[in-house]
């Protein structure tokens, strides 16, 4: 009876060791299921949060490359319109305004400065357009700051880290760290200026190719425009004298007429000449006869005010445009002038026939004598060639009464070749 027990017992146990196996196998091979599941789970989420990005990443590249093509069109639909403005006969002020304003269409940014170099003292200078090429902001020595760097080095600058501060002429301090990326004007190995513009406010990646390209075409325009200017400077100057000549008084007078007669003013003219020049060239030698025609130029520009336009009118014929004057007036001017030139020891004054150098000049005003420059020029004239035949060393104003216009002008008409009334 007690081996029936033992034998039942330890069937029980075999069996609930059994029972106890099959149900920890069971569960076990559950929570690995569950477990690879999980596992599974995750790495789907991971391939998903990857994929994720990636399509992110690609949207920012398409988002940037169609940045980049907008700029690229917007620069290339822009520029011929701009290249043909800054070819035209602009000012220096109108390039750097159109310059600027091609910056901001293309690159987002607030801040565009334009600098020029001086290369007499090595420094920049901030150009505003708005107030004309004389309105000087302030100066950067070159070398110095992100601006100097860049213009220094001949290279584009792009560095936030320089905060510099820059005292402008009235006092006030203005910080260099709003510059962000700085772009060397060049043409030829030589330095025009910097263009300084401040963060974008979206990168898209070429702003660096861009603003060189702007520079360089910011750099023919100063060129040309610089060309230009010297060009017109010489047909306007007289080479000798370095004063106006006839060519440019007779353009100015258009304009001082137009203006005369929408404000009712006057407009004088004193027409003047050396005396016995012929002489003091004869005695001295024609390179002391330049030298006097220069030395009486500055003599005269001396005490001529700005607004008046002196010019050489030929031969050592000048002539002067006081525009506002009364004839009166400019009769006070030209006696002082006529007395200046009396009194100063020009080389050899004591050889001519007079013992010292002197003018002979007229005065005419436009439009009590005459309805036109020309006109006027013409009386003046009289006037002056009655002041040689009176003596010489004298001026004459223009009287209605003394002349017969239909004879002077017939007579003394002033024409573009010095005639040999000079020579007396």
């Amino acid at each position: 009876m007690d081996y029936i027990l033992m034998g039942i017992s330890l069937l029980l146990v075999v069996f609930i060791v059994f029972v106890v196996y099959k149900t920890s196998r069971r569960s076990g091979i559950q929570e690995g299921q569950e477990a690879g599941k999980k596992n599974q789970e995750e790495f789907y989420f991971r391939e998903i949060l990857t994929r994720d990005q990636e399509i992110k990443d690609l949207h920012y590249k398409i988002d940037n490359l169609n940045e980049l093509n907008a700029q690229y069109l917007a620069f290339m639909f822009k520029v011929p319109t701009v290249i043909q403005r800054l070819n035209s006969t602009m000012r220096g002020e109108e390039i750097i305004s159109s310059v600027i304003q091609l910056i901001k269409d293309i690159i987002p940014t607030d801040i565009v400065e334009f600098y020029l170099y001086n290369l007499s003292d090595s420094t920049f200078t901030m150009i505003s357009p708005d107030r004309g090429m004389n309105s000087e902001m302030h100066s950067i020595a070159l070398g110095e700051g992100i601006i100097g760097l860049a213009g220094k080095d001949r290279i584009v600058r792009i560095n936030g880290k320089i905060h510099k501060t820059i005292a402008d002429n009235k006092g006030s301090l203005q910080s260099e760290s709003d510059i962000w990326m700085a772009v060397p004007i060049i043409f030829r190995e030589r330095l025009l200026g910097v263009i300084g513009i401040g963060k974008t406010r979206k990168l898209a990646g070429n702003e660096s190719n861009l603003m060189k390209m702007i520079a360089d075409i910011a750099a023919v325009a100063l060129i040309n425009q610089t060309m230009l200017g010297e060009a017109k400077h010489r047909a306007n100057t007289d080479p000798l004298t370095g004063i106006s000549n006839r060519n440019y008084f007779l353009q100015m007078s258009q304009t001082f007429v137009e203006k005369a007669i929408r404000d009712h003013t006057l407009i004088s003219i004193f027409l003047f000449d050396i005396d016995h020049f012929k002489n003091y060239n004869d005695t001295n030698g024609h390179d002391a006869g330049d030298r006097l025609l220069i030395d009486l130029t500055r003599l005269v520009s001396g005490i001529t005010r700005k607004s008046a336009v002196f010019a050489r009118y030929g031969g050592e014929e000048f002539i002067v445009m006081l525009p506002g004057i009364s004839k009166e007036d400019a009769l006070i001017y030209a006696e002082r002038v006529r007395d200046k030139i009396s009194q100063h020891h020009f080389p050899q004054r004591e050889k001519q026939p007079l013992g010292y150098v002197s003018v002979s000049g007229g005065v005419a005003s436009f439009p009590v004598d005459g309805d036109s420059i020309v006109k006027v020029i013409q009386l003046s004239d009289a006037a002056l060639y009655e002041a040689k035949a009176e003596g010489r060393n004298q001026i004459h104003v223009y009287k209605p009464y003394h002349f017969s216009e239909e004879i002077k002008a017939e007579e003394h008409t002033v024409s573009a070749i010095p005639d040999q009334r000079t020579t007396l």
